[in-house]
């Protein structure tokens, strides 16, 4: 195996060896034959707060655990094809695996990444809102490009994405905007874009083509239930 190689499957390693130590990998299976014998406990059901809880986290443990197995089966399976190729002299086998290889690389770092978002509320669904800043139409026009980034970006993750209300500009873009955007690890994802945000350029809306510093705030909230302990 070429030396290139090698690094791809050390890197995918230690993204594995990285993802079965924040979800336990050794307790994993046990805890999620815990879950499926307490989702059918009758019982459970007489408080849907504590059920819809109990199958996210469920939901999420699954997830970890296919993504763990199909990584490990995918890494062991394209080593096997390149040897088997370097065996056979079969290059157009070896290439095919190590494409595969090299994909599986970026979807693993991928995955660690994600498994860094455990915080408290990383899992959770999320508000977003958008505030065109001064700067008249520049700033509305601003927001609508942030809008449309976040909403894009969200779709592309197969979120769900809810308008919550939203207020035009007067010449165009918006002036601000909220949204519900629903999916695994909604608020972990996207919580580091609170502040405001900056846009430089020449404007499109000035005739005399002058550059514009344009300034909109995004706000990013989790979803919470009404579990929560609030300290005045």
């Amino acid at each position: 195996m070429r030396a290139e190689m090698e690094n791809v499957v050390e890197a995918v390693e230690k993204s594995l060896k990285l993802l079965g130590q924040r979800m336990d990998w050794e307790t994993a299976p046990h805890r999620l034959e815990e879950m499926n014998a307490m989702i059918e406990d009758g019982d459970l059901w007489s408080d849907p707060a504590r059920a819809q809880k109990l199958m996210r986290e469920r939901q999420m443990l699954m997830d970890a655990v296919e993504t763990y197995r199909r990584i490990a089966r995918d890494l062991k399976d394209n080593v096997e094809l390149i040897e088997l190729g370097e065996m056979e002299d079969d290059r157009e086998i070896v290439a095919e695996a190590e494409t595969s290889l090299k994909a599986l690389k970026e979807f693993a770092a991928g995955k660690e990444l994600e498994a860094l978002l455990d915080g408290e509320a990383d899992g959770n669904d999320t508000f977003l809102e958008i505030n065109a800043g001064a700067g008249g139409t520049e700033s509305c026009d601003w927001a609508s490009m942030l809008a449309r980034m976040y909403v894009r970006w969200a779709e592309k993750k197969g979120y769900k994405v809810e308008l919550q209300a939203e207020t035009p500009g007067e010449e165009a873009g918006i002036r601000s905007a909220a949204y519900k955007i629903s999916g695994p690890n909604a608020y972990g994802w996207l919580k580091s874009e609170s502040g405001v945000h900056r846009l430089v350029r020449i404007s499109p809306y000035d005739s005399a083509a002058r550059r514009h510093t344009s300034f909109s705030s995004v706000w990013v909230y989790p979803v919470v239930d009404d579990n929560i302990e609030i300290v005045i």
